[in-house]
């Protein structure tokens, strides 16, 4: 079985995360071939790292770079894709689709594919590349009066956006049996149009929410620029909702939203995230000096900024105490960094305040505190808690996505972008000893209940092996970690 693993700016050039999920993926079931698919900013993708024997292909998938016009002009799919984008109804999407799946084709062009053991790469014409789309979609924003004002300025912004966001659709998968789309975003576009090309079912899976992110991330545009934005990644995102056969997010949050963006619910099957036991033993100690440990990459969407004004609190009632950030600055995040670090000094916290950097395993990191935060304001289903529970520690999170799911009653759970309830959370644990030790015990328990990296596989190796008619090789074990 051969499996085509598409992902946006994560695997295998980060690590962490989604990552971490694609390693499983790609390291557990060796009965299966993949072909990764990563969606990278420009044409110089990152060196390839070593990657596992069970991988044939890497094939990087530009969004900037040089362009490769269409063969012929694609006005009449650009224009389908735009009016249906900014509509509401049943009736809208299928315009949508319709435009994307003619755009889809019209980028097919002669195979540019050299297999290798490591890379590879086959990318038609980018389908929007000289096309006069400023002028289609503000054609298409004048039938849609209750948008925000589009300038023609903010029409070339948006179309720059657009033309670059919709490359994906160029990229070919030759010889591959399934698509396996771990966002439900530009990693879609590349399984749609191979569905629409060639007839490969694809299964979708959700991390965090992608849209819902979205929402998060287009601060600083124009207001018609981010609402085009946002209408685009809507509209594909229901799309891809009604047109992957299996559906399989994180959390019960997750599912949710799919339901309420028009997924089938027949089709959704919630398969949580998995951990190996083994790589995560209990800790059997802790540190002497009171110590909160967050691990994760430096990003808006952890607002790092709420748990460094909650530790704020926690040092005025426990002066001794320390928080140890662990986890990378990931490219583009480097003012985000500077920005906590600056906020840690304002608040006279810096000689309590630890930025560890990258760890190999977030295990040791957990070793330096006490219990483990989460901040964020949208996750699915962090490895950061599951990882923490597995080890044995006591956890305490904000309730955004499928943390509250995870946790359980194992762990402490708290609003969002409230430092005071995140302080009080942290004291809570910090300074009743027994009550920590009994949340860290349940912890593992449930982690060991629920949360195995064998049952994670082995559920991902029945649906593939259902949704291609192509039972994974004999003896190859889909839930074995070799």
């Amino acid at each position: 079985m051969r499996i085509a693993l598409i992902n946006e700016g994560t695997y295998p050039y980060a690590s962490g995360g989604v990552s971490t999920w694609c390693e499983h993926l790609v390291g557990g079931l060796p009965g299966v071939r993949w072909h990764l698919v990563s969606i990278v900013a420009g044409d110089n993708a990152p060196p390839a790292p070593e990657l596992p024997s069970t991988v044939d292909a890497l094939q990087p998938v530009p969004v900037w770079g040089a362009e490769r016009p269409a063969r012929y002009p694609a006005e009449r799919a650009a224009a389908r894709m735009c009016r249906g984008m900014l509509g509401n109804t049943p009736a809208d999407l299928a315009v949508f689709a319709e435009g994307l799946r003619e755009l889809a084709f019209a980028a097919v062009a002669r195979p540019r594919f050299k297999p290798a053991s490591s890379r590879a790469r086959q990318i038609g014409r980018h389908p929007l590349a000289g096309l006069p789309l400023a002028e289609i979609l503000l054609d298409a924003w004048a039938g849609s009066p209750a948008l925000p004002r589009l300038t023609l300025r903010d029409a070339d912004d948006a179309a720059v956006l657009l033309e670059h966001a919709v490359r994906p659709l160029a990229a070919r998968l030759p010889g591959v049996d399934l698509c396996h789309a771990n966002a439900n975003g530009l990693a879609a576009l590349v399984a749609l149009a191979a569905k629409w090309r060639d007839g490969l079912p694809f299964a979708l899976t959700e991390h965090g929410v992608y849209l819902r992110e979205r929402y998060f991330t287009t601060g600083g545009l124009a207001p018609g620029v981010k609402a085009a934005l946002l209408r685009f990644h809507r509209a594909l995102a229901r799309l891809a909702y009604s047109e992957a056969a299996l559906i399989a997010p994180v959390s019960g949050f997750n599912r949710r939203w799919a339901e309420r963006h028009g997924a089938n619910p027949a089709r959704i099957t919630v398969i949580p995230n998995g951990v190996d036991p083994g790589r995560f033993a209990p800790l059997d100690s802790e540190p002497a000096v009171p110590t909160v440990t967050w691990v994760g990459r430096i990003d808006p969407l952890k607002d790092l900024e709420t748990l460094i004004r909650a530790f704020g609190y926690v040092r005025a009632w426990l002066p001794g105490a320390r928080l140890h950030l662990a986890g990378p600055v990931p490219a583009g995040n480097e003012a985000y960094a500077a920005t906590c670090r600056r906020l840690a000094a304002d608040l006279q916290l810096a000689d309590a305040v630890t930025f560890a950097g990258p760890v190999a395993c977030s295990r040791d990191a957990f070793a330096a505190g006490n219990l483990v935060a989460l901040s964020s304001v949208s996750e699915g289903m962090p490895y950061t808690v599951i990882e923490a529970m597995m080890c044995g520690r006591a956890t305490v999170s904000t309730d955004v996505g499928g943390v509250a799911e995870a946790v359980g009653d194992a762990g402490l759970v708290v609003p969002p972008r409230d430092p005071r309830a995140l302080a009080a959370a942290c004291l809570e644990l910090l300074t009743e000893p027994a009550r920590r030790a009994e949340l860290a015990a349940r912890a593992r328990e449930r982690a060991l209940a629920e949360f195995t990296l064998d049952r994670c596989l082995d559920t991902y190796g029945r649906h593939y092996a259902a949704l291609t008619g192509r039972p994974i090789a004999a003896g190859a074990g889909a839930g074995s970690t070799a």
